[in-house]
């Protein structure tokens, strides 16, 4: 067939795509193409350039003729098609070109690459001792090509044989025996232990297997024993001879790594192969090709999976038909189970009422103990004065005469002393008599005046009746007088009665007015300071507003906010900022002092507390070193608006900007400011030293533990602080503190502002989220301020309208009175002047009137003055009796002193048995009061006892009542089970008992005794009534949950099944699909390889496969230009070229493969010497292009015409000598000729 025929020919074989996943699609996790054409170490290797060899002048012209391929493998150079007539006999066959491994199921796997050496699984050297015809021999192979020859008998077979046994193979495979003994050597004799077979491999490169662990070569030996006990089986050795392993599963893992398949009938053929492969039925050698490229075992795999499918599909049918009563007998445990859970809500109910008992128990002994206490404190206070008493007669026994002296001239000393403390007495009661005699007629001249004064206004009184009396018998006697004299006469007489009447009620409303003048001169303070407060609340929160509005407005995350210093912080800040620029400055400027401070990581607890030991306004100042400086940051804070308070300055003296002030360090475990803050800036922190003193502050956790790190007390009681330098001890947690002043003693000064907002180490957010809640709490306290405000301005404004009102209605009053004198003026004129006089007079009555009025006026004047002259006079008779009471009450203690010392005297006087006599008397009392006080300590010690353990039984009765609860809560919440990671300590430490408060229930214990009778009671009943057949609710529990734990995992089992059987099948499908894609590719490429291999004897052939019968015809045409010459039997041929054909078949199969090795026994029988010519030049040939596999070629004919090199060596196996002996030929030594 023409050479474009062939190339049309080779590119004929349709792409097929390539699917995901097809690197591992066996179902055993085997890749199935390890040993059918496509094996692992494919994925890795690189594309070559066919290097062509020279070895000869037919190897440089075969390599003329191969196609060139790209050294990246991206793209193939396309050939054009040439139209070349053939035989309309000859096989049939599209002219289609070989698609590059891109579009093939081989795609990225770099099929038979070329180019690059052998390094790992091909055989380096095959030993072998007593093993069929051979004593010892060693077989050195070389990478690429290898032929041994050599006559029938000479131990050929026998490598091969070694081969296949030595790398897994039985006895069976080698066609050379039924066992692995009758392989062993017969000349051996009877001594012979066994055979010993090694084969060596090439471990190098990526594909090496565990190259850490064997190195550059595996040695792989086959020991096989003739007697009991001895060793049976393989060993590995590493390069160095070192045993490694003598596991099976290692030697398989091996093989798999290196894909090596000694049972594949293409990778290792021997003569029986070869011979059934041409001889037999179409099926068998379909059979052998299935076999041969592992079709055959991958379709095995995937019926074993469907089996496998069906079995599990079976399984889960018989489960869902079984579980119908697991079903059912779950449901009546659940039920069972919510009842005890109903029980167990009143079992947490009956252990409530424990606790409660308990505590009440613990409340009532509590009390008793109490009670029993303060008697046991009744006895000591009367034991102590009881021993005072025996002290003092004590110390009366022992007095001397000395003392009695003593006592007799303070006797007289107090005698005198008492007699003219008498005269002075009396003196100032004479001064006392004389200083009140005036006062008293004073007095009693109020007293006359007063009855006068009463007698006057009743005076007045009866003239102003008989007044009206007169001037009703006047209206009486005149009849029919005119009516305007009558109704004058009536006018003038009521003008009158209004007129008294309205003096009468001058003074109260003089009263009236002074006292609502006195409310309200008492609230208006109050309203002014109300309303400054107030003021001063907006104030603050306008100011926290602006701050809060500053800080978001200011830029940066993660950043401390300027802000949080105060409202006009940022904006000076940048003021100076702006001016340092400018170079306005003459020193260095800092601030807000706040920007530079930190915590200490790891001590952020105590930045609050520290914050606010350095008082107000530290941390928004600014720090200056000279005088122009100050003034022009006193410009700059007018500019941006500063008040008073805002940003404040302080000027440091500028040796104080270079270096940060030697502060002493704290107190072994005392924390200081200093220690708590860190201040990088030397500026800032030798402010914060000499503005607020932060070296000598300390801090402490409370009260107790700062007083017993810090507290020192000498022997004259003075106190003083440890450390030399701390002056003041903050403590939380609410930053009050103590100190110690010049006198030795210790002062503590609360803080009743609490705690500063933190604003030290704050980020912007966190700033602004704690400033809101100051925005929030100033807003109420804003509110209460007006609220007060409010209440005091209107308790003002009402004390001052009723003052005005009263100023008002005195005004009308006087204004009223002045009125109706005028018009009781007008209307006596009138009268007087009247034509008709009254025929009664009237003056006299009147002049009565006005007679009495005057008197009592006069009288007024004189209470008056009566009342300032006694005022006058109190002062001086006060004093006296000041003086007075002050000596008697000194001539008191004077007479009280001198009758104590009588005592004593008089004591002393009657005699030293007496006061014996009372010692041993008081000596009594206390003995009595000590024993009493003692029973009463046993009886405090017993009830002590009594409220401890009452206080434990209840503390941990009510551990018992949370835990039930908690637990309860838990499984009602969670399906009746505790989760992980939830777990509830059943019994309490005496660390979780001493946690628990003491509660103060407000019962009896006879009150909850009888409410936990009635619930147990109670619970009884339930449980009868609900007839639940288990009494303990855990066995319930845990029935029910693994009945529940049984049904679940069945039907997690069913749905598992389920999910499997679906991926299972969904696989199945995926992957016989490629099973069946990757069958026609091998084929079609088997295909193509065979009628290549033919035209390089001038025939042509081709392989029809037929996958539906499971048969594999061979056509064969002996001359590709004569279709005559076409066959279809194979038998039909002669033995030649038989052979031929098979080598052509197996090298078109073996294009698939990607053995490392691959070894053919006898290939060349029958062959005529020009077939047999081309056969060897086509076999060298291929093998050499395929440098990376190593091929071994055996055969009975001579071979020496091939010329070896680096990539051939032939092998001569030495010729047997003839024995008339039994047991045949002998070989001893064996000599290689190259």
């Amino acid at each position: 067939m023409p050479t474009a025929s062939k190339r049309a020919k080779r590119a004929a074989v349709a792409a097929v795509k390539e699917e995901e996943g097809e690197a591992d699609i066996a179902y055993d996790k085997e890749n199935e193409t390890n040993r059918g054409g496509r094996g692992k170490r494919s994925n890795r290797r690189e594309k070559r350039k066919p290097q062509s060899s020279s070895s000869d002048e037919d190897e440089s012209n075969d390599a003329n003729n191969e196609e060139e391929v790209d050294d990246d493998g991206d793209h193939e150079e396309e050939e054009e098609e040439e139209e070349v007539p053939r035989s309309p006999s000859s096989p049939k066959r599209s002219k289609k070109k070989r698609k590059s491994a891109d579009a093939t199921p081989l795609k990225g796997r770099h099929t038979n690459p070329t180019g690059k050496p052998a390094e790992a699984g091909i055989i380096q050297e095959v030993y072998v001792e007593n093993f069929m015809c051979h004593r010892k021999l060693s077989v050195k192979l070389c990478r690429n090509v290898n032929f041994i020859h050599g006559q029938n008998g000479s131990g050929k077979s026998a490598i091969l044989a070694a081969i296949q046994v030595c790398l897994g193979a039985g006895a069976r495979r080698t066609h050379r025996a039924r066992n692995l003994k009758d392989l062993v050597r017969k000349e051996a004799g009877a001594d012979c232990s066994g055979a010993k077979l090694r084969v060596t491999l090439l471990n190098k490169g990526a594909d090496g297997y565990k190259h850490d662990i064997y190195g550059d070569t595996i040695t792989v030996e086959r020991a096989i024993s003739l007697r009991s006990g001895g060793f049976n089986g393989y060993k590995l050795l590493d390069c160095s001879g070192k045993e490694q392993s003598r596991a099976k599963k290692d030697l398989d893992a091996m093989l798999d790594q290196l894909n090596i398949q000694v049972e594949n009938p293409v990778a290792v053929l021997d003569q029986e192969e070869a011979k059934k492969f041409l001889t037999g039925k179409p099926e068998d050698k379909y059979e052998f090709f299935t076999k041969a490229t592992e079709l055959e075992r991958l379709d095995r795999c995937y019926a074993s999976i469907a089996d496998n499918i069906l079995e599990q599909q079976n399984t889960q049918q018989r489960a869902r038909d079984n579980i119908g009563g697991a079903i059912e007998t779950t449901k009546k445990l659940k039920n069972e189970w919510e009842q005890f859970q109903e029980l167990d809500k009143l079992e947490v109910e009956v252990q409530e009422l424990r606790a409660n008992y308990g505590w009440s128990l613990h409340s009532e002994f509590a009390g008793q103990l109490n009670e029993e206490m303060k008697k046991a404190q009744k006895y000591s206070r009367k034991l102590e004065k009881t021993r005072t008493e025996l002290t003092t007669a004590e110390q009366s026994v022992n007095v001397t005469d000395d003392e009695e002296v003593a006592l007799r001239k303070k006797v007289e000393e107090l005698t005198e002393e008492a007699n003219q403390a008498a005269k002075t007495k009396t003196e100032i009661e004479n001064q006392v008599k004389e200083s009140l005699a005036p006062i008293k007629q004073k007095e009693r001249d109020r007293e006359v005046l007063n009855r006068e004064l009463a007698q006057a206004k009743k005076s007045h009184k009866g003239a102003l009746r008989r007044l009206k009396q007169a001037r009703d018998q006047i209206l009486e006697s005149q009849g029919n007088a005119k009516e305007e004299e009558r109704a004058r006469t009536r006018k003038i007489a009521q003008t009158e009665t209004d007129l008294a009447s309205a003096k009468e009620q001058v003074d109260p409303l003089k009263d009236e007015i002074t006292k609502h003048l006195r409310d309200f001169q008492d609230v208006e303070p109050s309203v002014s300071q109300t309303k400054e407060t107030r003021e001063g609340t907006e104030k603050q929160l306008h100011a926290v507003q602006q701050k809060i509005r500053a800080m978001q407005a200011e830029s940066g995350e993660g950043k401390q906010a300027l802000a949080v210093f105060g409202g006009k912080c940022k904006a000076l800040y940048e003021s100076v900022q702006k001016a340092m620029k400018a170079k306005k400055f003459k020193g260095p400027v800092v601030g807000p002092v706040g920007m530079h401070v930190r915590v200490t990581t790891g001590k952020e607890k105590w930045a609050q507390i520290a914050e606010t030991s350095m008082g107000l306004g530290a941390l928004d100042r600014f720090v200056v070193t000279n005088q122009s400086d100050l003034q022009l940051m006193n410009k700059l804070r007018k500019q941006v608006g500063c008040g008073p308070r805002d940003c404040a300055l302080f000027r440091i003296h500028p040796r104080s900007t270079k270096e940060k002030y030697n502060v002493p360090a704290p107190p072994e475990g005392v924390e200081t400011v200093t220690s708590v803050l860190n201040v990088e800036n030397a500026m800032a922190f030798n402010f914060l030293v000499d503005h607020c003193n932060i070296d000598t502050i300390a801090l402490s956790e409370s009260k107790e533990s700062s007083e017993q790190a810090l507290l020192l007390t000498d022997g004259s009681g003075k106190q003083s602080i440890r450390g030399g330098k701390v002056r003041k001890v903050y403590f939380l947690p609410n930053a009050d503190h103590w100190e110690t002043d010049k006198a030795g003693n210790r002062v503590m000064i609360a803080n009743d502002r609490g705690m500063k907002q933190k604003t030290i180490g704050v980020d912007r957010s966190k700033a602004i989220e704690s400033t809101k809640h100051e925005v929030k709490a100033l807003q109420q306290e804003l509110a209460r301020n007006k609220s007060e405000e409010k209440a005091v301005g209107a308790a003002a404004f009402k004390s001052k309208k009723a003052w005005n009102q009263a100023q008002r209605n005195h005004q009308k009053l006087l204004s009223n009175m002045k009125k109706m004198e005028a018009m009781l003026d007008e209307l006596k004129a009138e009268a007087e002047t009247s034509e008709e006089a009254p025929t009664i007079d009237t003056s006299e009555y009147e002049a009565d009137i006005a007679e009495a009025e005057s008197s009592v006026e006069d009288l007024k004047k004189q209470e008056v003055e009566i009342n300032d002259q006694i005022q006058s006079l109190q002062p001086a008779h006060k004093e006296l009796k000041k003086q007075l009471v002050e000596i008697t009450a000194r001539n008191k203690k004077i007479l009280d002193d001198m009758d104590k010392v009588d005592a004593k005297l008089e004591d002393i006087v009657k005699g030293q048995k007496r006061r014996e006599e009372e010692v041993d008397k008081v000596k009594a009392k206390v003995k009595q009061i000590e024993g009493v006080l003692e029973q009463q300590e046993d009886t405090v010690k017993e009830i002590k006892g009594k409220v401890s353990d009452a206080l434990a039984g209840a503390r941990k009765m009510n551990f018992y009542y949370n835990r039930d609860l908690e637990i309860f809560k838990l499984k009602k919440d969670h399906g009746g089970e505790i989760p992980e990671g939830k777990e509830v300590e059943l019994e309490p430490t005496a660390e979780d008992l001493e946690k628990i408060e003491i509660f103060e229930p407000s019962r009896d214990p006879k009150h909850f005794k009888t409410k936990l009778q009635n619930k147990m009671r109670k619970i009884e009943q339930e449980k009868e009534r609900r007839n639940i057949s288990e009494s303990d609710p855990a066995v319930a529990r845990d029935k029910y949950f693994r009945a529940k734990r049984d049904l679940d995992s069945k039907m997690e089992q069913i749905n598992a099944i389920e999910r499997n059987c679906t991926s299972l099948r969904k696989d199945l499908r995926g992957r016989k699909e490629r099973w069946r894609a990757f069958r026609s590719h091998i084929a079609e490429m088997t295909n193509i390889g065979f009628d290549e291999f033919l035209n390089k004897k001038g025939s042509a052939g081709e392989v029809d496969f037929n996958h539906e019968t499971h048969e594999l015809n061979l056509i064969v045409q002996k001359d590709n230009m004569d279709g005559k010459s076409q066959t279809k039997d194979v038998k039909a041929l002669s033995g030649g070229e038989r052979s031929f054909v098979t080598i052509s078949l197996l090298l078109a199969i073996g294009e698939s493969l990607e053995t490392p090795f691959r070894v053919m026994d006898e290939f060349d029988v029958f062959l005529d010497p020009v077939a047999r010519k081309i056969a060897l030049q086509t076999l060298v040939k291929t093998a050499k292009a395929m440098e990376h596999r190593q091929f071994i070629f055996i055969t009975p004919q001579d071979v020496s015409s091939l010329p070896t090199g680096s990539k051939l060596r032939i092998f001569k196996m030495k010729a047997p000598a003839r024995s008339s002996n039994v047991g045949g030929a002998q070989q001893q030594t064996l000599d290689f000729e190259n």
